[in-house]
């Protein structure tokens, strides 16, 4: 396999062992680990200019039974290697995906606040909060340049849109979908997003600007439907990740089919490497994860990491 530059390092969430891992980008041998977190620490964002990466503590369950849901967020010292607080977003609850806006302030949906909590990066702490109307946010995107927001609203079939220009964040419109929601993802390079219905096996094309749905597009070879729609850091490609399906499908920039793979299971979600060489499934179902290169399309690795990680993802070391 080709090497990643010692530039980068690499780190998971190990959803069903409470822990956190970093990896040798290239082995992905657990050089250290963070153990101990509450459970079950879901996302990650990745924040390069504090050298720090945040981790939402969701609660013990999952979208829909979370009996427990939680209320702070893990930050790690990614040049330490270490824990170096915990966020605590109370009374907002169950944390989740979050995104850096064109202010640089973090954004995280709140599924159980119905609400997106404002959070500062250099004091770590909460600092605002816009309302949405929905109890079923469960991920959101932004746009290129980060002044639009969107969340999937899943059971309502909906994707509210937030425009961030104006302070706090003002709710601009509801996108009404044709089916419930499972995942979305802006594209980083065209003005449309992404969304993945939760009940059968297709993704929907959305212009980012008129806020409707352009194509609908089957998933070939899937029976389920897919959960996590990925794009990579440039736009050129889009992974779409099955939902209890051990199966990734690939897209170019224009959403033109390439190829469908058989990957681990439970796929939860995955990251592209900075070189667009690898594409990383984290299988939750088996506790490996799925080592997909890119020039052949093909799985060439399949190491063992933790109980179940949900998420990973590179970053820069300096």
């Amino acid at each position: 396999m080709q090497r990643v530059s010692q530039r980068h390092g690499l780190i998971a969430v190990d959803k069903q062992g409470n822990n956190i891992f970093f990896l040798n980008p290239d082995s992905f041998a657990i050089e250290q680990e963070i153990n101990g977190l509450p459970p079950r620490p879901h996302e990650l964002l990745i924040l390069p200019d504090q050298g720090k990466a945040w981790v939402s503590v969701f609660g013990d369950g999952v979208h829909g039974d979370n009996p427990y849901p939680g209320h702070k967020i893990a930050v790690i010292d990614l040049r330490q290697r270490t824990l170096s607080n915990f966020i605590d977003i109370s009374p907002l609850k169950a944390p989740h995906t979050a995104r850096i806006g064109h202010d640089g302030k973090v954004y995280i949906c709140c599924e159980d606040s119905s609400a997106i909590a404002i959070l500062d990066p250099l004091e770590e702490c909460v600092t605002g909060k816009i309302a949405i109307p929905s109890h079923n946010a469960h991920r959101l995107t932004l746009l290129p340049g980060g002044r639009k927001l969107f969340t999937d609203n899943e059971e309502d079939a909906t994707i509210t849109v937030v425009d961030l220009c104006q302070s706090p964040g003002e709710v601009v419109d509801t996108i009404l979908m044709p089916g419930p929601l499972a995942g979305i993802d802006a594209s980083p390079q065209y003005p449309y997003l992404v969304a993945s219905d939760a009940t059968r096996p297709v993704i929907y094309e959305i212009d980012a600007n008129s806020h409707r749905v352009r194509h609908t597009l089957p998933l070939d070879g899937h029976h389920r439907p897919a959960q996590v729609v990925r794009f990579s850091a440039d736009g050129t490609l889009l992974a779409v990740i099955g939902d209890n399906e051990p199966l990734v499908s690939l897209f170019d920039a224009l959403l033109t089919p390439l190829a469908t793979i058989k990957v681990g299971e439970r796929p939860m979600d995955g990251c592209f490497s900075p070189d667009n060489s690898r594409l990383l499934i984290a299988n939750e179902g088996d506790g490996t994860l799925s080592v997909i290169e890119l020039a052949t399309r093909k799985v060439v690795a399949t190491p063992r990491v933790g109980r179940g990680c949900e998420i990973l993802s590179y970053f820069s070391v300096d």
